[in-house]
């Protein structure tokens, strides 16, 4: 592992940060392992939520999934937030009420540099597949994204997509001066946005994204696939929500 660092401070020409040195502990920690995405939207529900917390397989949510603890008993591995402002927006209540570690991606550092992980994010026109986020991790366009990224790093070989609709309202089409739009509806999560603008996303990246990284996985002998009740993103493979949860409870 110093030895790991070292190469990675000679390398870069600049000494090691802390944010680093935190991350280089995950390094391959779920080598072999299985790990499942949990997505945000609508087609998500409770009873899903509890078979898959029953297994026992490494777990990412995103964002304000802490809004369902008070209804449900979930333990996921990690939370992971990205959208800068979706953070500006909710970034102590992310610290207060997230469960497992807690990874939050910015451009930039946060007035608040505890309690958390912290990735820098690095976004650019094309998405570029990051193997190592001790450098940086491109978004894609989604946080879903960026946690494929994180899961290929902490070694997990087959990865499955659950609640990713890829399906967004957005209310009469209105944006705001600088971009943002309002919405509500995308989301299993009631008033997840709590009236609160939001930038709509961009769909042709986010689904060239996701393909980048199942050629990436894929040719690592991985498996990358969508198990979501219902979804609209395109060429990930997918498989019966109920097919994938008889296979893991048979393990």
């Amino acid at each position: 592992m110093l030895n790991f660092l070292y190469s990675l401070m000679l390398e870069s020409g600049v000494p090691i940060q802390r944010w680093q040195k935190d991350l280089v502990k995950f390094k391959n920690i779920h080598k072999g392992k299985t790990c499942v995405l949990v997505g945000n939207g609508p087609s998500v529900n409770h009873h899903d939520l509890l078979q898959l917390n029953q297994l026992n397989l490494i777990t990412f949510v995103f964002n304000r999934f802490h809004k369902v603890y008070d209804e449900i008993e979930f333990e996921p591995t990690y939370t992971l937030s990205i959208d800068p402002s979706f953070i500006d927006d909710f970034f102590e209540e992310l610290l207060e009420s997230s469960k497992g570690t807690l990874f939050i991606g910015h451009h930039q550092y946060l007035p608040v540099m505890q309690g958390f992980k912290w990735i820098r994010v690095k976004d650019t026109e094309v998405f570029e597949f990051g193997e190592n986020p001790l450098k940086s991790i491109s978004p894609g366009g989604s946080v879903v994204v960026a946690a494929i990224q994180l899961a290929y790093y902490m070694g997990c070989k087959d990865i499955y997509l659950y609640g990713i609709d890829h399906s967004f309202h957005i209310e009469n089409n209105a944006e705001n001066s600088n971009g943002k739009v309002q919405g509500e509806g995308n989301h299993f999560i009631k008033n997840y946005r709590s009236n609160k603008a939001w930038f709509p996303p961009d769909t042709a990246k986010i689904e060239q994204s996701f393909i980048t990284c199942l050629d990436k996985i894929n040719s690592e002998n991985g498996k990358l696939i969508n198990i979501s009740r219902e979804s609209k993103l395109p060429r990930v493979p997918r498989m019966d929500f109920n097919d994938f949860i008889e296979t893991y409870t048979d393990n």
